[in-house]
């Protein structure tokens, strides 16, 4: 059990350092960002508890792969997801006086998606056991960091640019919903097609690595560039 728990959190651990380590003029106060934290995994559950709703009247008779793959994606990973963490981000964290610089915003958003990706993580990996920490470790729970700073970053736009605030919150839920839904849709049409059409799977592994490195790359110049404002 605690060497699930300790698998399952590690990179979580790991990548709250890194983007902590990365604010070097004015340091968070703690219980803000546990606050931020909590965020996450209230929306973990608001989450759990929007799709439990949704679903009830939502159910919609997808016969292809594709359809399937892009609806589970997008319509229930990304969308509901990536509104959740959004939620919580602007009802804890944008009415603070700490959040007071660029850097601030990308910071207390990768807490709220690190809160979430624990949470999710310490699920999957009770359920697949140690084989699945390795997977999520590497992606996973990175893809939720990645996700986060670039809501981050345009949740700091809002904040600090307020004649294009509504322009800048959109970007906050849509540029990670792009992000988030692209990367579902990868992994979950090459598992629909792995066995069925081998060439096709082999791209989609390819592209995902490909799209993966550009999300990481693109991400952390992003954490590069608020530190710097």
């Amino acid at each position: 059990m605690y060497i699930i728990l300790i698998a399952s959190l590690a990179p979580v651990l790991f990548l709250i350092w890194y983007i902590y380590h990365h604010d070097r003029y004015q340091k968070e106060p703690l219980p803000m960002l546990l606050k931020a934290l909590l965020g996450g995994v209230l929306a973990a559950f608001l989450d759990i508890a929007l799709l439990t709703v949704v679903g009830l009247f939502v159910n919609p008779a997808l016969e292809d792969s594709l359809s399937q793959a892009l609806y589970q994606a997008f319509g229930q990973a990304a969308m509901p997801e990536e509104l959740c963490k959004l939620f919580f981000l602007y009802l804890f964290i944008w009415n603070s006086p700490h959040f007071d610089e660029y850097y601030d915003g990308v910071e207390y958003a990768a807490f709220v998606g690190l809160g979430f990706a624990g949470l999710e993580n310490v699920m999957y990996v009770m359920q697949g056991g140690l084989a699945v920490a390795v997977g999520r470790a590497l992606f996973a729970v990175p893809a939720h960091f990645f996700f986060a700073i670039f809501m981050g970053y345009f949740f700091a736009m809002a904040k600090f640019k307020p004649w294009k605030k509504g322009t800048f919150l959109l970007l906050a839920y849509i540029v990670p919903v792009i992000l988030h839904g692209i990367y579902d849709f990868i992994l979950m049409y090459r598992e629909a097609i792995t066995e069925t059409d081998t060439s096709i799977a082999a791209i989609l592994s390819i592209g995902f690595f490909v799209f993966f490195f550009i999300v990481w790359k693109t991400a952390i110049r992003r954490v590069k560039k608020m530190v710097g404002k």
